[in-house]
């Protein structure tokens, strides 16, 4: 193996973890306001995007 292929196999693996880190702290972000708010604050969320969006 080459000095090179061994940089882009480990910046590969660096972007999957900062994407998987990502997306756990969204997951847990979700979970906690899940349990401090209920299901009023998604259904508040997702009303809120849908009209800025469109």
């Amino acid at each position: 193996m080459s000095i090179g292929t061994e940089q882009s196999i480990g910046e590969r693996r660096t972007g999957l973890i900062l994407v998987g880190a990502a997306v756990l702290c969204l997951v847990g972000a979700g979970g906690l306001l899940w349990w401090h708010q209920g299901g009023a604050i998604f259904n508040d969320l997702v009303l809120t995007t849908l009209a800025w969006c469109f």
